[in-house]
């Protein structure tokens, strides 16, 4: 849904009225899915990062690996704020430094960020079921 604000120009003797997108109402693409990491989109295998709703993402090999990396992620409109422990999770037993991977562009399908360290991240949205249960896992 895109919001309309009215724009008002005098035009000689009279007026024009009419909308006028809200370009400082734009709401940023959602973050939450399965997103391959890398220069093109890979979504039958590879690297991806899962951002949960909740706050939570996991670093995973598509499309059936276990869980190499997880921690906590916040969407900041201009940045991405997460913190970061791979296995087996050494420190876990005090807080993680934040960090933040700025964006540089963002849409609904790719997202261009640059990691605290300079370094080029892009990621490509995958559909949900990218995603596999890792061979040999039992359900809850």
């Amino acid at each position: 849904m895109r919001k309309f604000k009215i724009a008002v120009a005098l035009a000689g003797p009279g007026m024009m009225v009419g909308p006028a997108l809200a370009q400082d109402d734009v709401t940023p693409a959602p973050l939450a899915g399965v997103w391959s990491l890398g220069e093109t989109a890979s979504c039958e295998s590879g690297p991806a990062w899962v951002f949960f709703a909740d706050g939570y993402y996991a670093e995973v090999q598509l499309p059936d690996g276990a869980p190499a990396a997880l921690r906590i992620w916040r969407d900041e409109g201009d940045a991405i704020a997460y913190t970061h422990a791979h296995m087996p999770f050494a420190g876990h037993e005090r807080p993680m430094r934040v960090r933040h991977l700025t964006i540089e562009e963002r849409s609904s399908e790719r997202l261009v960020t640059r990691n605290y360290r300079g370094v080029a991240r892009i990621f490509h949205r995958c559909p949900a079921t990218s995603l596999k249960a890792p061979k040999g896992q039992s359900g809850h």
